[in-house]
């Protein structure tokens, strides 16, 4: 692979890679070889050794066994790509007028 300049992700990962989830050799590699592998991907770099092929192949097709780099790229694809599910809590607010009911001291006929 070759070495363009440092790859840095400001957008996605403000602290870095290495404190946002990849291990260390991870990081060193997207930060070494990101800038590379992202242009090989995006067509703007020409894949010149065996290397670079087989990374190109390897992250569009995914075989079983595929290389660090590979691995690398598809871990930073999946943590940008991850959109993680929000839930919210919704709850109706009782009017006065059920609360008044509530506190009600006479008997109740709910069981007629």
């Amino acid at each position: 692979m070759r070495i363009t300049a440092k790859f840095y992700d400001d957008k996605n990962f403000k602290r870095g890679f290495s404190r946002s989830g990849f291990t260390i050799r991870e990081a060193t590699i997207l930060e070494t070889y990101g800038r590379t592998m992202q242009s090989l991907l995006n067509g703007v770099f020409v894949p010149e050794s065996d290397a670079e092929h087989r990374f190109v192949e390897q992250v569009k097709d995914q075989p079983t066994e595929i290389s660090e780099f590979a691995q690398c790229w598809l871990k930073y694809q999946n943590k940008i790509n991850f959109k993680p599910k929000f839930y919210t809590l919704c709850s109706t607010q009782r009017s006065s007028a059920d609360r008044s009911d509530d506190n009600d001291d006479s008997p109740s006929n709910d069981l007629d």
